[in-house]
């Protein structure tokens, strides 16, 4: 599922006009490419049926949505609060994927959460806020954390959902149980937090091999050229105190014979 994919366009759309601001959701099926093509379409079925639900009708019925083969993207207006999303939305999703875990056929999902402006034109939905929401569902860690999962669920917040909406204090979110990684998908390098509802100790394991731990940056931190410092080749008499230290930070002296210019005597 490739973000850079022409969407289809909605009928009836407007020619490209302003950004709108809009929450956006991609949903991609694990192992959907070993299916056989049967078993291929009900899975799809089977998706929009539980997105539907997860919804409920009147929400859904406001959002716009794409397919995407093997999975969806859903722009949630921006008049909708982030909030129900995550604290609504989401978890009735994931209840509703553990109640199939006996029936057929089987959904598995990974869930990027992102937000930002979203351009509507002749040709569908694009922006650089789609693109990302695309690279984060892509990415490692959220593939690794749905693989590792006791449920069916796995979601992956970017930073700005993580700082309007999880640190909020909003029912049914609860901060601690997303967690910092590093994603690298193509040219994106971003910091996102990955959420495994009931299943916190594989978010933990998934996030703990996806980002370095501060023993690692602490290392590095030593290791690191430094840089800074005070550094006086101007001429007049520097009193600093033993070790050469000023402010916390290293004073190299230039000594170095100074050439003689003139509008110096």
């Amino acid at each position: 599922m490739s973000p850079d994919r022409a969407l289809p366009r909605p009928e009836g759309a407007a020619p490209m006009g302003p950004p709108a601001h809009a929450t956006l959701l991609v949903a991609d099926v694990e192992r959907f490419s070993t299916r056989d093509g049967a078993d291929q379409m009900r899975t799809r079925e089977a998706l929009y049926d539980e997105f539907r639900a997860a919804f409920t009708e009147p929400l859904w019925s406001s959002c716009a949505h794409e397919d995407r083969g093997d999975g969806l993207l859903v722009v949630v207006p921006g008049q909708v609060p982030k909030s129900v999303v995550l604290g609504e939305v989401l978890p009735r999703l994931d209840a509703a994927l553990g109640r199939r875990r006996r029936g057929d056929p089987l959904l598995r999902l990974r869930v990027a959460v992102h937000a930002g402006d979203v351009h509507l034109d002749e040709h569908g939905i694009g922006g650089h806020a789609v693109i990302r929401a695309f690279r984060l569902c892509d990415s490692d860690p959220l593939r690794k954390a749905v693989a590792a999962a006791r449920g069916d669920l796995a979601v992956l917040v970017s930073e700005t959902i993580h700082e309007d909406v999880v640190r909020g204090g909003y029912p049914g979110i609860a901060p601690q149980a997303f967690h910092a990684v590093d994603v690298h998908v193509k040219e994106t390098a971003v910091r996102a937090w990955l959420h495994v509802p009931g299943d916190e100790e594989a978010a933990r394991r998934v996030a703990a091999e996806a980002s370095p731990g501060p023993d690692t940056a602490t290392a590095a931190a030593r290791e690191a050229p430094r840089e800074g410092g005070l550094s006086f080749s101007a001429g007049g008499d520097l009193r600093v105190g033993p070790g050469n230290n000023f402010a916390g930070r290293d004073v190299r002296v230039d000594e170095r014979p100074r050439p003689r210019r003139w509008w110096r005597p």
